[in-house]
């Protein structure tokens, strides 16, 4: 009897966690693929991550790091394997979700290497600083934030590139 009433107490976890953090994910592929199908499967795998090997977490914080850096894994290996995990323009469905300002933003934020990319999304959407940040990509804060200061620079050129193209 111990035995099922641990199985009910894991299964209400996974069920507490994908409730929790199916949309955050669904958000940070959608910030590496190009559909919403594609962003689906990553989110779908992650769970399955999750399942399959039944992490301990120390908190909660390291549980949704845990979740961000298997997504965030998940997207690179797939993008090896296939076409439609590249950075490729975003299609129609992704499109229709958000206003032309913001999606113009999302455009040009999908331009910047991968891990300047994760590194804008973590901080400006998520909310992470870039101790926690660093942590969650494996790489050392000071790595983190010289990602932040080159990103920032890009989105600034290219966005004021697209400014004066507007004037003219």
């Amino acid at each position: 009897m111990e035995q099922s009433g641990k199985s009910i107490n894991k299964e209400r976890e996974i069920v507490r966690i994908v409730e929790v953090y199916s949309d955050m994910l669904m958000r940070i592929a959608l910030n590496r693929v190009n559909s919403i199908a594609a962003a689906e499967d990553v989110v779908q795998s992650t769970f399955e991550r999750l399942i399959r090997k039944q992490p301990t977490f120390a908190s909660r914080e390291h549980e949704k790091a845990w979740l961000i850096r298997t997504a965030i894994r998940i997207c690179i290996d797939e993008s090896r394997k296939s076409r439609r995990f590249t950075n490729v323009e975003l299609n129609e469905e992704i499109t229709a979700a958000y206003s032309e300002e913001s999606f113009e933003l999302l455009e040009t934020v999908r331009t910047l290497p991968e891990k300047d990319r994760d590194a804008v999304y973590l901080y400006y959407y998520e909310a992470y600083s870039t101790a926690e940040i660093a942590k969650i990509l494996g790489e050392r804060e000071g790595t983190t934030r010289s990602r932040l200061t080159r990103a920032r620079q890009k989105l600034r050129t290219m966005l004021e590139g697209e400014n004066n193209e507007h004037i003219i």
